[in-house]
């Protein structure tokens, strides 16, 4: 009740203080193309501070449905229904002050995912819990955030705190669930030294999910696999053990270096370290594994904006790490298990290096982006390794026209492709069962595969002068298409109100 009555009142005084709001500037400075060029540096909260120009609340009803031909990633399953009621709003309150904040409640449907019974596998895998059967999940998600920020003489100020409820499950066997609580609280600063900002912030995270599989069915005789990477699983702890939880909590801190002005350079440089310890619940609170997420982010460019166009120019360096621990438990003394010894079996190594630029004039943007990836992942012993490598490439355009005096279009259409230029594979076949030897290969036949993928989206405003709110309507569609001979389809849309 307290959080509702909190969006209630910062809705209200987006309400009274839109007036002052020039909707075109607000429109264009929101929407644009350009905003690539330095939304990324909002992450520090002190830069809040001068992120738009004006008040700015929107309210919206969205879906997004996704479905593969065949699940690219058989641990995400074939696709998605995902409905969203979202709040989001930016008020300044004085010249020099201003809050935001941002509320969504999500309720929707995961299709044939398997080999993860767990939420978030993007955060936890490798050490998540699994079985081949998987199933259609429902999944629930609850999320706010809120910050301000203050300058005061050359210090630009700011603080953010980030909520998110979440639980997948399923209603049939396996019948997994996965109830994930995750808090963030951000803290930044920036100096205006002078045409630039010099800006740090430091980010810290707690995070807990408790994850169960219940199997209802006299019948069922099936077992969970404590997965530890590329096929294998904690032989001794998997089978009957299906109730865990994760411990996490972790920290990132951020640099940045932003024009004041319409023109200058751009750096920004991030490191973030994480640490998930994998728990059963069953062993008194045994830790199996611990996960060790690293990445390092790194941003430089120059970028420039006069009264005839805006231009600017961008490379980008991202290195991502993960290592992950087996603990090695020894017999039970009373109710304790004693930790031998902590054993670092799985690698994985990721790099994204590439360049993005951007160029508007009048209701026009382009992007052109173009870069290197790579992902090799190991296995200590016995071993086993799987890696790949792409260049892709990405064109945008972007048209944003006042087609009348209340009516606004944005359209985006976009074109890419990733094609690979590398892969390896080592596997253990032999010592391998039919079911994990055919999970492997799916998952490499799609990590090799080259892509290609288009979309487009058409979002339209309708505002007369005397109205105070505005309506809105976005609809998109994308599709890859995979050189394995399977696509992706996906659609999205969403109505709502600005003011």
């Amino acid at each position: 009740m307290e959080r509702l009555r909190y969006i209630l009142v910062l809705l209200f005084a987006a309400w009274s203080s839109v007036q002052a709001a020039n909707y075109d500037s607000v429109y264009v400075q929101r929407y644009s193309l350009w905003r690539q060029t330095s939304d990324f540096a909002l992450r520090n909260p002190a830069l809040m501070t001068h992120a738009y120009m004006k008040t700015h609340t929107q309210l919206c009803l969205q879906f997004d449905y996704r479905h593969q031909s065949d699940a690219f990633r058989v641990e995400e399953g074939n696709g998605y229904l995902l409905p969203e009621l979202q709040a989001k709003t930016y008020i300044r309150l004085t010249p020099k002050s201003v809050v935001w904040g941002e509320a969504s409640y999500r309720n929707g449907k995961q299709f044939s995912k398997s080999y993860n019974s767990v939420a978030d596998f993007d955060l936890l895998y490798p050490d998540v819990t699994a079985d081949s059967i998987g199933g259609d999940t429902h999944r629930e998600r609850y999320y706010f955030a809120g910050g301000y920020a203050v300058e005061t003489g050359r210090w630009l100020l700011g603080g953010e705190l980030k909520l998110r409820a979440e639980q997948e499950y399923r209603t049939y066997d396996p019948r997994m669930r996965g109830i994930v609580y995750d808090i963030s609280l951000n803290a930044g600063a920036a100096l205006a030294i002078g045409k630039y900002h010099l800006g740090f912030s430091a980010e810290g995270n707690i995070y807990r999910q408790t994850a169960d599989v219940d199997l209802y069915s006299e019948m069922s005789s099936m077992g969970e696999l404590q997965m530890t990477g590329l096929g294998t699983n904690y032989v001794r702890f998997s089978g009957s053990n299906r109730s865990i939880f994760y411990k996490g909590k972790g920290g990132r801190l951020v640099l940045d270096v932003q024009p004041s002005a319409k023109t200058g350079w751009i750096v920004h440089l991030s490191h973030s370290i994480n640490e998930y310890e994998r728990i059963l619940d069953e062993y008194n609170s045994l830790p199996i594994t611990t996960l060790y997420p690293q990445q390092t982010n790194l941003k430089v460019g120059w970028k420039k904006q006069t009264s005839k166009n805006e231009k600017a120019l961008l490379v980008h360096a991202l290195y991502d790490k993960r290592a992950s621990d087996e603990h090695v438990a020894g017999s039970a003394a009373g109710q304790d298990y004693p930790i031998l010894a902590n054993l670092t079996m799985y690698h994985q190594h990721r790099f994204d290096v590439g360049a993005t630029g951007v160029y508007g004039r009048g209701d026009w943007h382009m992007m052109l982006k173009a870069g290197y990836f790579s992902n090799s992942e190991k296995y200590e012993y016995v071993q086993r390794k799987m890696g790949y490598s792409n260049l892709y490439g990405e064109f945008t355009a972007q048209w944003i026209k006042a087609v009348k005096e209340n009516v606004k279009l944005d359209l985006n259409l976009l074109a890419g492709y990733t094609g690979n230029v590398g892969s390896e594979i080592v596997m253990p076949y032999a010592n391998m069962s039919p079911s994990i030897k055919k999970y492997i290969n799916t998952t490499y036949i799609y990590q090799k595969a080259s892509y290609a993928h288009a979309q487009a989206s058409l979002r339209a405003d309708y505002r007369p002068k005397k109205w105070r709110v505005g309506l809105y309507g976005q609809v998109a569609t994308a599709w890859k298409y995979c050189t394995e001979g399977e696509y992706e389809a996906n659609v999205q849309g969403a109505l709502g109100i600005v003011f």
